[in-house]
């Protein structure tokens, strides 16, 4: 529970965030896989409003620095934007993700809750996720000041006010031991902040976003004169109608793409299923299918960052527009033979990816991944776990015959509390618009109190929090 006991009476009163969630086993269910190389949804970068500065709207505050306890590091905790690559169109998000930094040059794509912190066990996805989705169907901006302020009974409520209030109750739910306090005391930010996580536990069970557009499976294999697939075609957001078609290599091999009842498709809707027609007889190969819309992406959608094989913070989808999306799925064939096809997605609870391998040929399929030997027999699927350390990069590559050849790559970024990093002896001071201005971000060393039941010395505000165990951070 986050609940105040008392009234805040100094400019250095506290607004402390301690939260933890328990963190169990196991993924949340199936869906389209979640890997680097996106294959599908919105690619974006950082938007700044001026040379060193994210945050449209917020408030400043600070954050309590456990590598050097009598530090407080500067943070604005606001809502900032994402500006969609190749477009003028911009995307108001949050952080969910704040004790990492926002990387100036960072290149984000869309991806699913499972491979942030959001999907880290089924137990924290059912408690962390869908309260955080609560907050950003109910919040600002997708209220305005004026309807929130009169839906939580305060008057006067600001752009900076509804925007603050809403980061710091998103970083209760995603982030672990955080310790913040005002510098400027704000009872109408205070006061929605305590009514938001009490909105949020008492109603908070929405569900996770569909991607704004997707093809499930990403790959897909199948001898010579069949029909390949099916694949699913996924519209999450108000897409309008889908496009699809096959590249030059699928077109020069003679494929046609079809709908489950043979037809010629070139358009399609979510839920639509497409399957790829190969002449019988047909050399080996491989080609791509494509997608494309506009959508309104929904509300709550992650986007995962990294610059170069770094991190950057982990940003979650507040306030939406239609933007030109895509989505990519690869065909394999031949007429005998092993004939593959390779999807991926990143496992917190085992700190890896997962590269799931198909063989829908006669023979064995035999590669070396991660520097794992896979033989995959006629017909099988199999699952191949590949560990990677936290914070770093990740490049695996797939290759069978026909010229197959899948590569997934990324940053595996799994958790939030950054005690899970080595700690810098003396812990530098963070500085400049990357860390300070962008709506959280410490970098390595600056872990947060984790106290069960915190008073601030010299306030007289007392905020008690259940310690429920640890949450972690992006992939």
């Amino acid at each position: 529970m986050f609940h105040i006991q008392g009234r805040v009476v100094s400019r250095i009163a506290a607004v402390v965030l301690a939260s933890g969630l328990a963190v169990g086993a196991g993924l949340a269910g199936a869906g389209t896989a979640a890997a680097a190389d996106p294959s599908s949804g919105v690619t974006a970068k950082l938007s700044y409003i001026d040379a060193h500065r994210l945050v449209e709207y917020g408030e400043k505050f600070e954050q309590q620095s456990t590598a050097r306890p009598g530090d407080w590091i500067p943070v604005t905790a606001g809502q900032f934007k994402l500006k969609v690559i190749g477009t003028e169109t911009v995307l108001q998000v949050y952080c969910i993700d704040v004790l990492n930094e926002t990387l100036k040059d960072a290149t984000y794509h869309e991806t699913d809750w499972a491979s942030t912190s959001l999907g880290q066990s089924a137990k924290v996805k059912a408690k962390a996720g869908p309260k955080i989705q609560w907050l950003l169907e109910n919040s600002f901006p997708h209220l305005d000041e004026g309807a929130l302020g009169k839906a939580a009974g305060i008057e006067g409520l600001t752009k900076d006010d509804a925007a603050a209030a809403t980061q710091l109750a998103i970083w209760h739910y995603s982030d672990p031991s955080i310790v913040l306090r005002q510098v400027d005391d704000n009872a109408r930010t205070k006061k929605l902040i305590d009514w938001l996580i009490a909105q949020a536990d008492a109603k908070g069970g929405a569900e996770e976003p569909k991607p704004s557009l997707a093809l499930d499976p990403a790959s897909v294999a199948g001898k010579s004169g069949d029909l390949l697939g099916p694949i699913t075609v996924t519209a999450g957001g108000t897409a309008d109608n889908v496009t699809v078609a096959l590249d030059k290599k699928g077109t020069d091999a003679g494929i046609t793409l079809v709908d489950k009842n043979g037809a010629a498709v070139k358009n399609a809707k979510s839920g639509d299923q497409l399957f790829a027609k190969v002449p019988a007889g047909a050399a080996a190969g491989t080609a791509s299918v494509t997608a494309d819309a506009t959508a309104t992406i929904n509300l709550g959608r992650a986007f995962v960052g990294d610059d170069n094989g770094k991190h950057s913070q982990t940003l979650i989808l507040a306030g939406t527009d239609k933007v030109k999306v895509n989505a990519l799925a690869t065909l394999a064939w031949a007429p005998k033979g092993p004939i593959p096809a390779a999807t991926a997605k990143v496992d917190c609870t085992k700190g890896a990816v997962v590269i799931t391998a198909t063989n829908k040929g006669d023979q064995d399929w035999t590669f070396n991944v991660g520097g794992k030997d896979v033989t995959i027999k006629p017909g099988s699927t199999q699952d191949i776990t590949l560990p990677v350390a936290e914070d770093t990069a990740y490049k695996f590559t797939v290759t069978g015959p026909g010229g197959f050849s899948q590569t997934f790559s990324g940053v595996l970024n799994c958790k939030t509390d950054s005690n899970t990093l080595p700690p810098t002896t003396p812990a530098p001071t963070p500085s400049g618009p990357e860390l300070a201005s962008t709506g959280g971000g410490m970098g390595t060393g600056t872990t947060a109190a984790v106290a069960g039941a915190l008073l601030i010395a010299g306030a007289a505000a007392v905020y008690r929090l259940r310690r429920r165990g640890r949450h972690s951070r992006t992939s």
